[in-house]
């Protein structure tokens, strides 16, 4: 499997790793500038710059497509 990153808006991170929480998924920490976290088969990395982070998912279930993962990531931001 090849790792994918994406990039997206970070505004509050404190309520990003909230929201994460909430839903269940890794435990992202965005109040740190980079980390990595596992959850059901899943496993990313991150890397905060300014109002950026990069997401990056290293490991997945085979099973898993990347629209899913993808999706359960962008659900996390505002629209």
């Amino acid at each position: 499997m090849t790792p994918q990153t994406r990039s997206f808006a970070l505004v509050s991170p404190a309520a990003l790793a909230a929201k994460v929480k909430a839903a269940g998924g890794p435990q992202l920490d965005p109040t740190q500038p980079t980390g990595n976290a596992s959850a059901d088969g899943v496993t990313v990395t991150w890397a905060v710059s300014p109002n950026r982070i990069d997401i990056t998912v290293t490991e997945k279930p085979w099973i898993i497509s990347w629209d899913t993962v993808w999706a359960h990531v962008q659900n996390l931001f505002p629209a």
